[in-house]
Formats: C-alpha cells, structure tokens, sequence
C-alpha cells in the first residue's frame, strides 16, 4: 500500500520545523548529552590546543641553555612558593592535561569510523567533495589515530616519575625515544591541534565568515609551530646524544644561575 500523494505532500516542512524536530512524532524525547558530549569535546579541545603554546615555549626555552630551562621547572615547581621544587605539582598539572586529553578522546570516539566499509565512505566523501574543510577534518582523524597510541605513554612517563621533567632526563629521554618518533609525534600534535581550534572558531561562529584568512593562518602557525618544535627536539636529542652512556645521563642537572629569590 502506498501513501496517496494528497497526504505525502501535505505539509512541506520548513527549515526551523526541521531543525527543532518538530515533525518526529515517533521520538519521545530528544536526549540533551549529545549537545553535552559535544560542548565537551569542544572545551577540552580549547584546553588542549592553547596548551600547545605554552608547551612549546616551555619545551623550547632549552635552546637558550640548560638554566633557562631548568629555573622554569623550579618555577612551575612552586620553588618561588614553597622554597624548593615540589614534584606533586608536575603530577597534579601533568594529571589535569591527561583528563582533559581522555575526556577529548572518549567525547571524540563517537565520530570515528567503527568499521572499514565506513572509512572507506569517508575516504570517497573527501576525494568527492574535495574541500579544504573536510579534507583538514579528515587529517585530524588520522593524526587522532596516531597520537592515541602515543600520547598516553608521553603522559604516563611524566605521571609516574615527574621528577624526570629535567634539562639532563628529559634529553636523555628524547635520546632514547629517537627523532623519528618525536618528530612523528610532533607533526601529529601540532597538527591535530592547529586544526583543532581553526575548526572550533568556524563551529561556533568566532571568525563570523572569514574563514579562508584564519585557514591560511592555521597552516602558518602549524608550520611556525613544527619548526620551532623540531629545533627543540634536536636539541634535547644532542643533549641527550652527549649524556648517553656518562654518569650524568641518570643525575639531575644542577646550576649555579637560580632566578628564584629562595636560593
């Protein structure tokens, strides 16, 4: 049996009817943690993304040597504060970046792919619409991919020993992980979260139709941002090449040049 044309075309519903869900008669009622789960993603997302900024300046201050480096660790360490360094507050600042970075991750899931036939779809919408915002969408997909393998084993490095977060450790560290992997792990970052907060300022309306500038703006800073983090990265990894092997490499790195007024 078939609906006779009089009734299928009664009523052509308007925009706002569909967009309020006016017409699903059938629901209930529409579940708000969607809307939620979304907010969150987003607010996280912000989080994480200024995040970068600050890590990059924090991580790059060891091109301007080793004290630099080391008296912002006591800075961030509350030694200003407390009169010497206190590892517990690297735990407490590293452990709410790695909340906001599962909360991002589990609010995130909903929109990956669950089997091959839909990446496969996803793969074909880029290649057909080919559009530089669903291509940037689809980079972040797979830098998502990559950095869920290897964020959480960065995190939980400096979650379980964050007194490691040192001038002489930390190069060390990058020493033994290797530069493939660190610039593997730095292109990723920066991309996904480069990406990230163009594609927030286009979802909630903050660049108010100028897209195409912030785009081109995004793709400069990221590369700004892999740049500078490369340099840094070779850095520790020389730092890290000379320490290896000495008995320095396991020994915290000391200095004379202590910027706080608590000596």
């Amino acid at each position: 049996m078939t609906t006779p044309e009089q009734i299928k075309f009664a009523h052509t519903p308007t925009g706002g009817e569909c967009i309020a869900g006016v017409a699903l008669t059938d629901a209930k009622r529409a579940s708000k943690w969607p809307a939620y789960v979304d907010v969150a993603q987003s607010v996280t997302g912000l989080i994480l993304g200024l995040f970068l900024f600050c890590h990059m300046a924090f991580t790059s201050s060891i091109q301007l040597g080793k004290d630099v480096f080391w008296n912002l660790c006591q800075i961030s360490g509350g030694r200003p504060i407390f009169g010497a360094e206190q590892t517990w507050l690297h735990f407490v600042f590293v452990g709410v970046i790695t909340l906001c970075v599962i909360i991002h991750a589990l609010c995130a899931l909903r929109r990956f792919p669950t089997s091959y036939k839909q990446y496969r779809d996803i793969r074909g919408h880029v290649a057909l619409v080919h559009h530089s915002d669903t291509s940037l969408w689809f980079i972040q997909l797979c830098t998502a991919v990559v950095l869920t393998g290897m964020v959480f084993p960065h995190v939980m490095g400096m979650l379980t020993a964050p007194s490691t977060i040192d001038a002489n450790l930390s190069s060390v560290h990058t020493y033994h992980n290797g530069m493939i992997w660190t610039l593997i792990f730095l292109v990723a970052t920066e991309l996904h979260g480069m990406i990230g907060l163009y594609r927030l300022a286009v979802k909630w309306d903050v660049v108010k139709g100028r897209a195409h500038g912030l785009r081109k703006t995004m793709v400069v800073v990221a590369l700004a941002m892999i740049a500078c983090g490369s340099l840094t990265a070779w850095t520790f990894y020389s730092n890290g090449a000379e320490l290896a092997g000495t008995p320095a490499a396991s020994q915290h790195y000391t200095t004379t040049n202590v910027w706080s007024i608590n000596k």
